[in-house]
């Protein structure tokens, strides 16, 4: 696992003079199967930029795409934050170039006008680096950024990114279709990732220092060459794409004390316990001692060198490490280096969408309750934070803005999980296959809904799912019909584009639900429920293109119905051993507020009801309603509203007839 980290602090440095000049950065993105870039890069690409970098004229990063080549080996391993720049920039075409901020013509003329502009201009920073290699292959990383002395400039979400750019990559033959086997300035990592990092502007004449560092994996080292790192630093405002500066050094090996360290998980629920694992490196002399601070508050809570602790309390929690030598000491703080949340809800909606590209149909999608209907839910955004507050709409209880994967440990906390993918910008990026399949066989329930939804199956997931084929690409231009009851029809806003249907196997007990022509065995949407686990739910096209009156009502009823049963994951009698009886509990916990369990069990195979009555007798909820296995099982009833008393009720009808039905009843309240 990769292992950085990050922080700032003011210093009292005053310069004095006036604007700095600029030296532009250049962004290519490319691919090795990509024909138009290898002809440029041979006729002029090539020769120029390594001039212009030989020279300090530019700053020069080169992301690659997977397109036309998905198995462009300079992608894959930097995928994540190679997305994310594509998606910032809405790069639909390579080789496409962006010189300060601004999109660029791929002609040897307009980069070398647009790069002249460029450093004709002055900067109100001064970017400086200090990049260092130690013994154990960590990477230590200085940057002071100075302000000039006369600057009046107003800043807005302005942030520092760093690449790790490799300056030649070398391979045997070429690893893609366009014959190149050569390439220059590849983007290995970005610190911490694609987002960047925010820092506080120092005031006119002053700087402030960013002190990062980075561990490669076992898997970097094989495939980068450390020695030919160049670290590029600019500062940028993604949401206008303005760079004010940029600036570039090479790695250098070096020799000093220098405290650096890990955690195994950064993020977690509470209480959450985290190993920290030590990567200093040692001086003239060996490392005599270690004074770690799990909450920076001073106090020294551990001193061996791979210590544990266990946060009980959520936040953010900066840590430090000081190692000593006898003589000399170093001390590293990584701010923000364990972050602890709580869940607020029980169904976790996962963003997948670039709000920048769909400013307009994202808001309205979220505060129309588009994707979640009448419940209460939690937010993770796979972008981070895109300064849009999810938490206007009531029903939005917590909204976790993190551009990274989800812990198993936090997935595993909602039985209910919504995931609104686009396949665009590096939302992809953290989605596992394999992860979703785990989570609904234990017992998870899941909702895809996305585009160009072929990427988000595994060989593994179609065949637990049921889906024999998935299409091509398809447009929906009006209306996909139900053909499900319960379900409406899903009118189209305006056009519904880079869509996948998909084929399924009924006989194994996949359900269509959407159909854009009745006439096609292909389908919209699906549903399957296999025994003893969670639902998966699958709509096709983008989610935010849909009316969104008609998908709140769709989606309650999809949450209502069925991704309500959750069978026991653990704390029971093993599930090898058949219950001895029939027999429904009492809810736990109860009264409860917003949602409660009710468990049961089955000594023998049963056709299962679990229904819920207000106290007029009226059905307000169906949780089970299909063929269990003998064993112990459970449904989560949460319902939306204001509190009362409610009744729930069990019947169960055994497979073998000559078994009588058991019945049973019971009485829960709801406390808000």
């Amino acid at each position: 696992m990769n292992k950085l980290v990050l922080s700032f602090f003011l210093s009292g440095l005053i310069i004095a003079g006036s604007a700095f000049p600029k030296l532009s950065l250049l962004e290519r993105f490319t691919n090795a199967g990509c024909g138009p870039c290898a002809t440029i890069n041979n006729s002029w690409y090539n020769t120029l930029t390594r001039q212009m970098v030989a020279d300090g004229i530019i700053s020069h990063v080169i992301y690659n795409v997977d397109w036309p080549a998905a198995n462009d080996p300079m992608f894959l391993l930097n995928s994540g934050d190679n997305n994310s720049r594509r998606g910032l920039y809405g790069v639909n075409s390579v080789p496409w170039i962006q010189i300060n901020g601004i999109n660029t013509s791929t002609s040897q003329a307009a980069v070398e006008g647009a790069v002249t502009s460029g450093n004709a201009t002055f900067s109100p920073f001064m970017i400086e680096i200090i990049a260092e290699k130690f013994s154990n292959n960590v990477l230590g990383i200085s940057i002071k950024i100075t302000r000039d002395s006369s600057d009046v400039t107003t800043f807005t979400n302005t942030r520092l990114f760093l690449a790790l750019t490799e300056r030649v990559v070398e391979y045997t033959s070429p690893p893609g279709s366009n014959g190149e086997r050569i390439f220059y300035n590849v983007t290995r990592k970005m610190l911490p990732d694609a987002k960047g990092s925010a820092f506080e502007i120092p005031a006119p004449g002053e700087s402030v220092t960013a002190d990062l560092m980075y561990i490669p994996s076992n898997d970097f080292l094989s495939k980068v060459s450390l020695d030919s790192i160049r670290v590029v630093a600019f500062i940028q405002n993604p949401e206008t794409r303005v760079v004010y500066q940029s600036a570039y050094e090479d790695i250098r090996p070096a020799s000093h004390l220098h405290s650096a360290f890990a955690v195994n998980k950064n993020l977690g629920v509470t209480p959450f316990e985290v190993s920290f694992s030590d990567f200093s490196a040692p001086g003239s002399s060996p490392i005599t001692s270690w004074e770690w601070d799990f909450d920076n508050n001073g106090t020294i809570d551990a001193t061996g060198q791979t210590p544990s602790y266990s946060y009980t309390d959520t936040g953010n929690y900066s840590v430090s490490l000081k190692v000593s030598d006898g003589t000399t000491s170093h001390t590293r703080v990584i701010n923000n280096a364990v972050t602890v949340i709580q869940t607020s809800a029980d169904i976790l909606v996962v963003n997948g969408i670039e709000r920048a590209t769909y400013p307009t149909e994202f808001a309205n999608f979220y505060l129309n309750s588009g994707p979640f209907g009448d419940f209460d839910v939690d937010v993770w955004d796979l972008f981070g934070n895109q300064s849009f507050d999810y938490k206007v709409n009531s029903q939005v209880k917590s909204a976790h803005y993190f551009n990274r994967s989800i812990p198993d440990e936090i997935l595993m906390k909602y039985p209910r999980v919504i995931w609104l993918g686009n396949n665009y910008g590096g939302d992809l990026v953290f989605y596992s296959a394999a992860q979703v399949l785990a989570y609904v066989q234990s017992g998870g329930n899941f909702l895809l809904a996305s585009r160009q939804g072929q990427d988000f199956f595994s060989s593994d997931l179609m065949q637990y799912t049921g889906v024999q084929s998935i299409s091509g690409l398809t447009d929906f231009s009006s209306t996909i019909l139900s053909v499900a009851q319960g379900l409406q029809d899903m009118p189209v806003l305006p056009t519904n584009t880079r869509n996948q249907l998909v084929l399924i196997d009924t006989t194994v007990g996949a359900v269509p639900l959407f159909k854009n022509d009745l006439s096609s065995a292909w389908s919209a949407g699906f549903r399957i429920k296999r025994d003893s686990a969670g639902s998966f739910i699958y709509i096709a096209g983008r989610p935010y293109r849909y009316d969104n009156t008609i998908s709140a009502l769709n989606y309650d009823y999809i949450i209502r119905n069925w991704m309500t049963y959750t069978p026991v994951s653990g704390g029971e009698p093993s599930s090898f051993e058949a219950p001895s009886e029939f027999r429904l509990e009492q809810n736990y916990p109860n009264p409860f507020n917003p949602s409660t369990v009710i468990k049961f069990s089955l000594p023998a195979a049963s056709y299962v009801r679990l229904t819920v009555f207000n106290p007029l007798g009226e059905q307000i909820a169906e949780l089970v309603n299909g063929e269990l296995a003998s064993g112990y099982h459970q449904a989560v009833f949460a319902p939306h509203g204001a509190s009362g008393i409610f009744i729930y009720t069990i019947e169960a009808v055994p497979a073998d007839k000559s078994q009588n039905p058991f019945r049973g009843s019971g009485k829960m309240i709801l406390m808000k």
